[in-house]
């Protein structure tokens, strides 16, 4: 009985780690595009447009912009983990990174949604101070 228990807690980690795993790929992505100042790409390609207005795609496309104009991110690290959410049906995905910008640390939040077409990115929070991005994203 107890290897049966052991089976199923492997099945239950290896089930969610494939779950997500295309979420990692989309950070990833994400990562790379804006590295590459590619703004564009990740608006009309990554985000997610549901139940947005074209109003939340400029506002987001000003908000990576900004971030490329800060200067280049170096040492990006992405924390150990993640966090997962169902809600009403609805799968999220919280992924938490660091990066250095001119020597000072940026703390991230990328939060994921899971669509039939795939992850799509809900939204991003970078700031200076942990707290805050952990409070702006509290809710995913």
């Amino acid at each position: 009985m107890k290897s049966f228990f052991i089976s199923l807690i492997g099945l239950s980690l290896i089930l969610t780690s494939c779950s997500t795993g295309n979420s990692e790929h989309i950070a990833d992505e994400f990562h790379k595009k804006l590295d590459a100042g590619e703004i564009d790409d990740i608006v009309n390609v990554l985000f997610d447009d549901v139940d947005t207005t074209p109003q939340d795609k400029v506002e987001f496309k000003s908000f990576l912009q900004g971030i490329v104009d800060m200067g280049e991110q170096k040492n990006r690290k992405k924390k150990m983990g993640f966090e997962k959410k169902i809600s009403n049906g609805i799968s999220t995905v919280k992924y938490k990174y660091t990066f250095e910008v001119d020597g000072e640390l940026i703390h991230e939040r990328i939060v994921l949604v899971e669509r039939e077409e795939g992850y799509k990115i809900l939204m991003v929070a970078m700031h200076p101070d942990e707290s805050y991005v952990e409070d702006f994203t509290e809710q995913y």
